[in-house]
């Protein structure tokens, strides 16, 4: 009985993990790779807490962007090595052609050597894993690569806002036609799944 218990356990933990994918999949990884054509024109600049952030690294250090998009934030401080990794491939592929160092790679499954990296950023990716165990995951694995000492940045949604109050964590954004110069002409049909975390929206801790 106790391991018929364990297996029935086990499947529901399998299938779980399967529809955990298939919404990011549905709802956040097919969004990105529709509308990454338009991101080279419209991503803002470097939010000023990060880039001073970056600035404040030592020279020569090696800082990786995990979720790093067309790489905004790997041409702030040219003094330390910049490497970004990206689930989605047409945005690094955006990213290659400004000339920067990065790679297609999974957060939950990073393709470094444990303590390897001087200083890890993340920002604005982890709210779009759709469990709270692989929100985790996903921190742990940046954690894994890091230094004695190394340092990371990560950057979420975070629920509890002064001036807004969400009902529920599962949010969908629409994509704005607005802030795509008017190039799309679903705007209503792309949205991105978003999960409001209930951490403050900047974390930056010594590990």
């Amino acid at each position: 009985m106790l391991g018929l218990a364990c297996d029935g356990r086990g499947s529901s933990t399998i299938r779980m993990e399967y529809e955990a994918t298939q919404l990011e999949k549905q709802h956040v990884h097919s969004v990105y790779e529709s509308t990454a054509p338009y991101f080279n024109e419209v991503q803002s600049k470097a939010w000023p807490k990060v880039r001073q952030f970056l600035l404040e690294q030592e020279p020569g250090s090696l800082i990786v962007d995990i979720g790093c998009g067309t790489g905004k934030y790997l041409r702030v401080n040219s003094e330390i090595y910049n490497l970004g990794c990206d689930y989605c491939k047409p945005l690094v592929e955006i990213a290659k052609n400004n000339k920067h160092e990065v790679m297609v790679c999974d957060n939950l499954n990073l393709p470094f050597r444990d303590q390897c990296i001087d200083t890890v950023i993340s920002i604005g990716v982890i709210h779009h894993f759709s469990t709270k165990q692989r929100r985790i995951q996903a921190i742990k694995e940046m954690a894994r690569t890091l230094v004695p000492g190394g340092r990371i940045m990560l950057y979420v949604w975070a629920m509890e806002q002064k001036s807004r109050r969400f009902e529920k964590q599962d949010v969908f954004v629409p994509w704005n036609k607005h802030c795509c110069l008017d190039v799309l002409p679903k705007p209503a049909s792309l949205k991105i799944l978003t999960i409001m975390i209930s951490y403050r929206t900047q974390l930056q801790t010594k590990l």
